[in-house]
């Protein structure tokens, strides 16, 4: 029990640069001070993220080739989780449509990508960042078209365009001048912490109600991520440098994206905001022992 409490202590201290992140935002707007939610959601969407997509590809030292089998393996995990997903809503006595998305969408940016970066260094942000491409994509495809009955413009997400761009550069040989780099790697770095006190700032906003069926939609969540999870780990044949990296961030929180789309389009926002709050909640007090499972304190 002493040596699973230390674990526990270690790995917390190790994720509290995140939370603090986090927080810093939860206050701002719990002081309701002024944020520009629009200005930097736009900002990092349309050039901090892809900007560091568009680095990490470039300058990773994995292999163009392995590039591919991320996004694929990325793909597979993803469509498998929303078919868990599809059936435990349904299970729970919960509307499938409106729900599917929050449910089955992991917060694989905010959250996502510090966490592999912290946990696997510069290669699991690689393979998080071609996670991030994948998710975003399926989430402006499937994910609106079963919320909305109609798809989303993914040619106007900046982020698939990014790391398009990338594979076929990396696979044809081409290499970015230096100054491009340094150029994508200082507009990319304000990525990670914007994303963090946006996070923060977005779950001192969310209603209240819902927690209900909020805690069942953080259930569906986790329990469909877990078991891509174990999947990939166990039975996937990939190596642990892309199946870890893959199961980290399936078993993250809901987004609050999917939160966004479901106050915008559907009729279960609060279900979706409860489920964003309550999973995220969970997540920050058992990602310590999710990162000890994975062997990241050694």
């Amino acid at each position: 029990m002493s040596v699973l409490l230390a674990a526990y202590l270690s790995t917390l201290l190790r994720i509290l640069p995140l939370v603090v992140c986090g927080l810093v935002g939860f206050i701002w707007g719990k002081r309701d001070i002024a944020y520009p939610t629009a200005f930097v959601s736009t900002l990092v969407t349309y050039v901090a993220i892809p900007m560091l997509v568009f680095h990490t590809l470039m300058t990773t030292p994995l292999e163009a080739q392995a590039l591919v089998i991320v996004l694929g393996a990325s793909a597979a995990a993803l469509l498998v989780g929303a078919l868990i997903v599809a059936v435990l809503l349904r299970l729970f006595g919960l509307p499938v449509c409106a729900l599917v998305q929050t449910a089955w969408i992991p917060n694989a940016g905010n959250l996502g990508l510090p966490m592999a970066t912290l946990v696997f260094g510069a290669q699991g942000l690689t393979v998080a960042i071609a996670f991030f491409a994948v998710s975003s994509f399926l989430s402006f495809t499937l994910g609106l078209r079963w919320l909305t009955g109609s798809a989303g413009k993914v040619s106007r997400q900046p982020v698939v365009w990014a790391t398009l761009l990338a594979i076929i550069a990396r696979w044809v040989g081409l290499s970015a001048p230096e100054w491009m780099l340094d150029s994508a790697l200082l507009l990319g770095s304000l990525a990670v912490p914007l994303m963090l006190l946006t996070l923060g700032h977005a779950l001192s906003q969310l209603p209240r109600s819902g927690f209900k069926a909020g805690s069942l939609v953080a259930v569906a969540r986790f329990v469909s991520g877990a078991v891509v999870a174990v999947g990939l780990l166990s039975i996937s044949g990939l190596s642990q440098d892309i199946a870890a990296p893959i199961a980290l961030q399936m078993v993250m929180p809901c987004a609050v994206n999917s939160y966004l789309f479901a106050r915008l389009h559907g009729t279960e926002g609060d279900a979706s905001a409860g489920g964003v709050l309550l999973s995220t909640l969970a997540f920050i007090v058992f990602a310590p022992l999710l990162l000890w499972f994975l062997g990241a304190t050694s």
